[in-house]
């Protein structure tokens, strides 16, 4: 049997291949009751009745390169080769996680996708993949003889971009506090806190202290404005990177936005800053405006690229 997996800073998602090499019977296991993968790899095995298991492709929120896997936000460590051999597996693939996500953008249906705003875009070249969650995931897919190659990097801890003198102030506070701002550091659920800390100091408002889902609800409701002004700089930053990773990537043929908080806020994203932030770009202006922007709504959308990975 094969199976696929979603290992994040929060949760890890499990799911085996039917014959059509789609997932099913995925599951939602939580990083904070097992202290391995190991442990959380054979407790779905034995809560959905599976077989000897002989391939699996595991996406994780860390790089994947080394055979030594320590993940950025939860205390999971493993070996791949180590993992190959408790399990007896004939294959393991090991994958960054937006590299898993990414690979799924070309299987979505309609259904998976709001369209935050249109555009023409480039059909045919490189497409953009970036999302929030427990941390900052980014991706692309580069085209290439009929096929899509995705990028496996670690592009949510590049040098967080500031533009107006706001986000100046942001990253100095910041920065007196974490030594370096990545984009992660703000562009993340610990990044809205932070995000949110760093505001009120600014603003010189004594703001109780909330959480990341507290602050979001808030803002949703327009019941803070504080709250408001977070998401809003929130969406200015998401901005700025995307604008910045289509450059990078040549993505012109459109951006995607995966994780967990983008689905939370579509509506508040729509309304924001988000796109004229994307595409200050100075004389690349008006390309970037043709860019399509498209917020990811399946729900297991890296399980689907992993088993692409796994099955190509």
């Amino acid at each position: 049997m094969r199976l696929v997996g979603d290992i994040g800073g929060t949760n890890a998602r499990f799911a085996w291949l039917d014959h059509n090499n789609d997932p099913h019977t995925p599951m939602t296991l939580a990083v904070r009751d097992y202290p391995a993968i190991g442990d959380a790899i054979r407790d779905f095995i034995a809560k959905t009745g599976g077989d000897q298991l002989t391939e699996c492709a595991v996406a994780v929120a860390c790089p994947a390169m080394a055979d030594m896997i320590r993940f950025t936000n939860n205390p999971w460590v493993f070996s791949k080769q180590a993992l190959k051999d408790e399990f007896g597996l004939d294959r393991l693939v090991v994958v960054n996680d937006f590299t898993g996500l990414a690979m799924s953008v070309p299987y979505l249906g309609a259904d998976d996708l709001i369209t935050l705003f249109d555009g023409p875009g480039q059909p045919g070249l490189p497409l953009a993949v970036i999302g929030a969650g427990t941390g900052l995931g980014v991706s692309g897919l580069l085209p290439h003889d009929g096929h899509w190659i995705p990028v496996q990097g670690e592009g949510g801890h590049v040098s967080l971009p500031a533009v107006d003198d706001l986000d100046y102030e942001i990253v100095k506070f910041l920065t007196r506090e974490l030594g370096r701002v990545s984009a992660e550091r703000i562009l993340s659920g610990m990044g809205i806190e932070n995000l949110y800390r760093a505001l009120a100091a600014i603003e010189g408002v004594d703001a109780t202290p909330l959480t990341a889902a507290e602050i979001v609800e808030a803002a949703m409701m327009r019941h803070d404005p504080l709250c408001c002004q977070v998401l809003e700089r929130f969406c200015l930053f998401l901005g700025g990177v995307a604008g910045d990773l289509v450059l990078t990537l040549g993505a012109f043929g459109g951006v995607y936005i995966g994780g967990g908080i983008g689905p939370r806020i579509a509506g508040f994203m729509k309304q924001s800053g988000l796109k004229e932030r994307m595409i200050a770009k100075g004389r690349f202006r008006d390309l970037m405006n043709d860019v399509p922007v498209r917020l990811m709504t399946a729900k297991y959308p890296a399980l689907i690229g992993c088993a692409r990975i796994l099955t190509a």
